[in-house]
C-alpha cells in the first residue's frame, strides 16, 4: 500500500506555497498523461547496460547539477523516465518508492518533489497511483535525491518497484545519466513535444481570452477541501485573489491569465501558483484541485 503525505509536505504547502484551488471534494485529479509512445530522447547506453525489459522501457536517466536544497547539501535530483506497459495483468504506477540502487551499497527511493517536472507534459508525475490496464501504457517520471559523489563516473545502478513486474532485470551505469543544468532543461531534452505544448500553454493569453477568463473569475470564490485542510478562495476585479486556511493562514495578491493557466502570485513572497483552465465558447472549467494538491 502506497503511503500518504505527509504533515510536513501539507505545511509546506500551506506556509510557503499555498496555492489557489477550488472544489469541494477532496478527490486526486484525474491524470492526463498520455498512453502512448514515449517521447524520442537521445539517451546513451554503455555497453552491457539493460534499458528495457518485458513491460518496462527507460527513456532517459537525468541529473541536474544545478540542484541544490536549503541546506547547500551535496544531494542532486536523479530523473528517470520510463514506459510501463501492462501485458498479463493490470498495474498502478505513481511517482514514488522505486528505489533505486548505486554500485550495490547505497539504495535512494524515489519521491514527488513539486514543481519539478512541470514541463515534461508528456509523462505522469504524480504521488496519487494511476491505474496501467491491460493492453495500455503510462509514461512515468521518476525524481530521486543522490550526493554527488555517488555519481561518479562507472558505477553501477539497478531498480526496484514491487508495483513494476521485470524491473528487477534493469541495470544500466551512471555513465548513461545525462548531466543538464535545472528541470528546465531536462524536461526539455527529455519530452521535446510535452516541453513545447507546456510553455505555450503558460504564454500570455489574448485580450479576448483573458477578459472572459476574468468574468468567470471575479466575485467567484472556491472552497477547497484536501489532505485534511480547508482552503477559502476568493477573486475579485480588476485581477486579484486571496486564500485563507483552516490554520489561520491569510495571503492575497494579483493574477494573470494565461494560454492556459491562471498564474496566481503572493504580494508576500513574489510566489506564483499556476492553475490550469479550459476555456470553449460553451463551457469553463479551471481545476483548482491541480493548483493546491502537493501530492498530484
Amino acid at each position: 500500500m502506497k503511503k500518504t503525505l505527509s504533515l510536513l509536505l501539507a505545511m509546506l504547502m500551506l506556509l510557503g506555497l499555498a496555492a489557489c484551488g477550488g472544489s469541494s471534494e477532496s478527490a486526486a485529479p484525474e491524470s492526463s498523461a498520455p498512453e502512448s509512445e514515449a517521447p524520442e530522447s537521445e539517451a546513451p547506453e554503455s555497453a552491457g547496460a539493460v534499458m528495457e525489459t518485458d513491460g518496462f522501457k527507460i527513456n532517459g536517466v537525468y541529473v541536474d547539477d544545478a540542484y541544490r536544497d536549503d541546506d547547500e547539501s551535496p544531494l542532486r535530483m536523479v530523473y528517470l523516465f520510463y514506459t510501463v506497459t501492462a501485458a498479463d495483468t493490470n498495474l498502478d504506477a505513481d511517482s514514488r518508492y522505486t528505489e533505486m540502487t548505486i554500485n550495490g551499497t547505497n539504495t535512494y527511493e524515489s519521491d514527488h518533489y513539486p514543481p519539478a517536472c512541470s514541463f515534461a507534459g508528456s509523462y505522469y508525475y504524480s504521488s496519487y497511483i494511476e491505474d496501467v490496464y491491460m493492453g495500455t501504457s503510462l509514461n512515468v517520471a521518476a525524481t530521486f535525491l543522490v550526493p554527488e559523489a555517488d555519481l561518479a563516473a562507472g558505477r553501477s545502478v539497478t531498480l526496484a518497484d514491487s508495483s513494476i513486474p521485470g524491473i528487477e532485470a534493469i541495470s544500466f551505469s551512471t555513465d548513461d545519466m545525462i548531466h543538464l543544468e535545472g528541470d528546465e532543461a531536462i524536461c526539455e531534452a527529455a519530452d521535446p513535444e510535452g516541453y513545447a505544448a507546456a510553455m505555450e500553454m503558460r504564454e500570455p493569453a489574448d485580450e479576448q481570452t483573458t477578459a472572459m477568463v476574468q468574468n468567470q473569475l471575479n466575485g467567484a470564490g472556491w472552497i477547497l477541501s484536501i489532505n485534511g485542510l480547508t482552503y477559502d478562495i476568493d477573486f475579485w476585479a480588476p485581477n486579484n485573489f486571496s486564500v485563507a486556511t483552516s490554520l489561520g493562514v491569510t495571503n492575497s495578491g494579483t493574477y494573470t491569465v494565461q494560454k492556459g493557466y491562471v498564474f496566481c502570485t503572493y504580494d508576500s513572497n513574489g510566489y506564483t501558483v499556476e492553475i490550469p483552465y479550459t476555456l470553449t465558447d460553451t463551457e469553463f472549467d479551471i481545476d483548482m484541485i491541480a493548483g493546491f494538491d502537493v501530492m498530484g
